[in-house]
């Protein structure tokens, strides 16, 4: 859910589309805590909306977008690692910190609150050190449930403690830092397989080490960007392609059978997003399908993804405990317009005011390596 400022024009756009698709469909998988039992999920081809998957895409996503600035900050010889950190740090943190007092207060006041207080607490500090995913697989019946599709950021951000030391150090060889990307991403793979198998489900869904091969497959789109450029002509095509292949998973979705987000069928989803994401960010024309992405309103809702998801479930889990008694309906309407108001609030006050913050701060760029030449260094040496 990072945001694409890497370039500018119909592409970001595009880019940014793709989140909103992609946060639409997260929400949806999630919908069922405040609509159990929603009709159109059991409609055969619609129930693939509500069987999740899509969170994938953000990882591709995020992971493209933060290597390549990665990259370009090695190459003006400004990668700071320790400055990367921070940015990530404030990046994300002001829109946890926010969410966490609010957790408090509920937890606090509101007497319907199941968790104990000593949980609510083990569960937030876990949350605030990106360690929540590892939290709870070891604590499944005492970590709190309003928290837990965080899993997402923890496993995004214990990838970005390796990520800027790797670019630092592979950066400039492009073919073997793709090629360890690659066998990190079948690796990570096969893993999420195996744990499947021994130690089910919960766990392979929460592992860095079973969930963390979408980064990997979008930091291979960035260190391979330069060597794909020549088959910008063909990303139209590309992206159709991989759009159509990604629409047909998700109406086939149920029938992969159960958890099929762990298996195959994610596998073939990763690949037709990781296609489609390369297509987008390659150059060449976009077509109908990137049209499509780059309308107004569905990039407005990809610049937001970060609010809508960070605060998506809260909202939901809470309004369901307190309103057992109205039509499911109803409280979806309800749900979905405090988390819109909600959302509205945090883009405009914080998550906004954050991104200008960090992209015009000098206290969290590195500065460029000095190219002056001086004595004893000639003009090349940059």
């Amino acid at each position: 859910m990072d945001v694409t400022r890497t370039r500018t024009g119909p592409r970001v756009a595009a880019l940014d589309g793709l989140r909103g698709v992609t946060i639409i469909m997260v929400i949806l998988g999630h919908h069922s805590l405040i609509w159990p039992n929603m009709a159109l999920a059991a409609v055969p081809a619609v129930d693939g909306l509500f069987l999740g998957g899509a969170v994938v895409i953000f990882f591709i996503v995020g992971g493209y977008v933060v290597t390549r600035g990665l990259l370009a900050e090695r190459e003006r010889g400004a990668l700071d690692p320790l400055k990367f950190y921070l940015r990530r740090i404030l990046r994300l943190g002001v829109q946890l910190v926010p969410l966490v007092l609010a957790i408090l207060m509920i937890h606090k006041f509101d007497p319907t609150d199941p968790s104990r207080s000593s949980d609510t607490l083990a569960s937030i500090a876990n949350v605030l050190t990106y360690t929540w995913n590892y939290y709870a697989i070891d604590n499944v019946f005492s970590a709190r449930g309003d928290l837990g599709h965080l899993w997402y950021l923890s496993v995004q951000q214990q990838v970005y403690l390796v990520l800027p030391l790797a670019v630092l150090l592979l950066g400039g060889l492009r073919r073997g830092f793709a090629a360890l990307l690659l066998v990190g991403t079948v690796a990570i793979t096969i893993n999420r397989f195996r744990v499947l198998g021994d130690d089910g489900w919960f766990t392979a869904s929460l592992l860095t080490t079973t969930r963390a091969d979408g980064l990997l497959l979008g930091a291979l789109i960035a260190v391979t960007l330069p060597f794909l450029t020549r088959w910008a002509k063909w990303s139209s095509t590309a992206l159709g392609l991989s759009a159509t292949a990604m629409v047909a998973l998700v109406l086939l979705h149920a029938s992969f059978g159960p958890l099929s987000f762990l298996k195959i069928w994610g596998v073939m989803f990763a690949v037709a997003a990781t296609v489609a994401v390369t297509a987008l960010v390659v150059g060449g024309p976009l077509g109908m399908v990137g049209r499509i992405l780059g309308t107004r309103w569905l990039t407005a809702v990809g610049n937001a993804s970060l609010p809508l998801f960070v605060w998506h479930v809260p909202i939901f889990v809470t309004i369901a405990r307190h309103t057992p008694e109205w039509s499911p309906s109803l409280r979806s309407i309800v749900g979905l317009a405090v988390l819109v108001a909600v959302t509205i609030l945090a883009q405009r006050f914080i998550e906004e005011p954050t991104r200008r913050w960090l992209r015009d701060s000098s206290r969290f760029r590195s500065r460029p390596r000095d190219l002056t030449p001086s004595a004893g260094c000639s003009s090349s040496e940059t």
